[in-house]
């Protein structure tokens, strides 16, 4: 758990699954666990990297439609690596994609403001509206279309906090592809190659250690 939230989110995704099955624990959820250990083990030398050049504040979001609550995944990049980042399961039962995508839309952006103070505070141009993309552009349209649609009058209301922070030009919410969503890391279990490809971007390995 300190690894997932303080160092490494490249386990924040398998570190809440398994603490989503704990008290119905089988040989099979052990050895996916000694699984991670040992994935750890080898790659112990991965870490945070940051820049000392000047970069914008910016996040990504993501989420994974699934039967009962969904996953939510967002994670927030300064200096060209991430400085804060989560992958929790939803807490209300979505029924489509893009009120799953919209919650953790509206999550990441929490987050995403949080930073934009913090980083007044400490003397950071936060002038301009920080970026906070997804890649479905139901949800990016519901945080910028004020009106309630037949398909979307379901969704919760405190889903929609992205919408007040976009009407107050705090943030935008560009599009990106699923294939660069790094949020998607976040959310899903994937091919190793779109692992160690997300992963790099993700905490900005050094090109000598990434693999």
């Amino acid at each position: 758990m300190y690894l997932a939230n303080c160092t490494r989110p490249d386990i924040a995704y398998a570190v809440g699954m398994h603490c989503r099955n704990m008290c119905h624990p089988t040989p099979e959820l052990m050895h996916e666990l000694s699984y991670m250990f040992t994935y750890l083990t080898r790659h112990a030398k991965v870490g945070l990297t940051y820049d000392s050049k000047t970069s914008i504040l910016s996040g990504m979001t993501d989420a994974s439609l699934e039967k009962g609550k969904s996953t939510s995944g967002y994670l927030v990049k300064w200096q060209g690596c991430v400085i804060s980042w989560a992958s929790t399961i939803q807490k209300s039962t979505a029924l489509s994609s893009t009120e799953a995508e919209i919650y953790a839309l509206s999550e990441g952006a929490k987050d995403v403001v949080y930073f934009r103070k913090l980083l007044s505070g400490l003397g950071e141009n936060t002038n301009s509206p920080t970026p906070c993309a997804t890649d479905n552009k139901g949800a990016r349209d519901l945080a910028y279309n004020p009106e309630h649609h037949k398909r979307s009058k379901h969704i919760e209301r405190r889903h929609f906090y992205v919408r007040d922070m976009v009407e107050a030009m705090h943030l935008t919410v560009p599009f990106v592809s699923t294939l660069n969503n790094q949020a998607d890391l976040l959310t899903k279990p994937l091919p190793a190659r779109d692992f160690y490809r997300l992963r790099a971007k993700i905490m900005n390995e050094p090109l000598d250690a990434r693999e």
